[in-house]
């Protein structure tokens, strides 16, 4: 198929800044948080003040475009008998007030970009030191590789967040794909995609979890035909949610244990009991999908307060779980070293 249009950057190494990231304790972090919050709502309530500003000017001089062009019609073509300049005049009296729109909407799109360009870096900068760029997103390369993602001809990446913990690069973004005359224009995938990097290859072929059985079941028989099944027994009948796919399937079992999938359930839970798919592939990248249609980043109406102190702390909760996996992974080195 030919390359899905992609209208974000494409990730590379040298994207992801070189600093470590941090985990922030809820004390300190609620603190931070509050007084940026506090700082935003103040820039919130400018913008929303400059808004009405600019509806009341706006709905006032409609009022007397409609006047003046009904009086210009009137005068041309009743006074005149000038139909071609009554008429100019009544296109200019409609005109007007679609400028007047253009300029009044101009303050919300101004708005929606201090969001992105000024309050969600601060943000993303208390979530540990991590770095955003708002129209960024992973490399579709990579994203094809993986082995789970559906069909499609349009790949739209935003709200991206790049860090380095623990040696092992992190990028979270949101992500949707598109399929050209399907639903109407709804994505076939809308959620968040997470790629991790370890420094080292530490693993050994291609191995698949997913916690969605459709997928499983159209995959399995198709463009997993090289993969195995792998069983890992689990206590928590909670974490054995996931049927698991490897071309090493020796390797896979002892790379992912119980900690794994319990790690992969919880975060599952805490975007909204997802139906995740994880996969290790080439050597040194963990990268998940997760369906999500939650828009967590985008800017609110202005007219509605900025995000709550408890959306960031689940925002928090949601790069914590993933450094959990980071954490894991860490272990597993060290234990290889041993």
């Amino acid at each position: 198929m030919e390359e899905p249009t992609n209208n974000n950057s494409n990730y590379s190494a040298a994207d992801v800044p070189a600093h470590n990231l941090e985990r922030r304790d809820d004390v300190r972090f609620q603190h931070e948080i509050e007084n940026l919050i506090k700082g935003a709502e103040d820039m919130r309530l400018q913008f929303m003040r400059k808004q009405r500003g600019r509806n009341i000017s706006a709905m006032a001089l409609s009022i007397l475009c409609v006047i003046a062009g009904s009086a210009g019609f009137g005068y041309f073509f009743l006074m005149q008998g000038n139909l071609t300049l009554g008429l100019a005049c009544i296109a200019g009296a409609m005109i007007a007030p679609a400028i007047l729109g253009k300029w009044t909407g101009g303050i919300a799109k101004a708005y929606a970009a201090h969001y992105k360009n000024d309050f969600m870096p601060k943000m993303a900068q208390l979530l540990g030191g991590l770095k955003f760029y708002p129209n960024r997103g992973i490399s579709h390369k990579i994203v094809t590789k993986t082995g789970v993602i559906p069909p499609h001809d349009t790949y739209n990446a935003e709200d991206c967040f790049m860090g380095v913990y623990k040696n092992v690069k992190v990028m979270l973004s949101e992500a949707r794909l598109y399929k050209k005359g399907k639903n109407k224009g709804e994505p076939v995938f809308d959620g968040i995609f997470v790629l991790l990097e370890v420094a080292d290859k530490i693993i050994e072929g291609h191995t698949i979890l997913t916690a969605d059985g459709q997928l499983a079941g159209r995959a399995a028989s198709t463009i997993w035909r090289k993969f195995k099944p792998v069983s890992i027994q689990t206590e928590n009948p909670n974490w054995n949610r996931f049927q698991i796919f490897s071309t090493k399937p020796d390797a896979a079992s002892l790379l992912i244990g119980e900690r794994f999938l319990k790690e992969l359930a919880e975060a599952a839970q805490i975007f909204n009991d997802a139906p995740l798919s994880a996969v290790l592939f080439g050597g040194k990248f963990i990268f998940l999908a997760i369906p999500y249609e939650d828009d967590m980043f985008e800017a609110s109406n202005m007219y509605v307060p900025v995000a709550t102190k408890q959306h960031a702390l689940q925002c928090k909760k949601e790069i914590e779980q993933i450094l959990e996996i980071i954490d894991l992974f860490e272990l597993y080195k060290t234990d290889s070293k041993a």
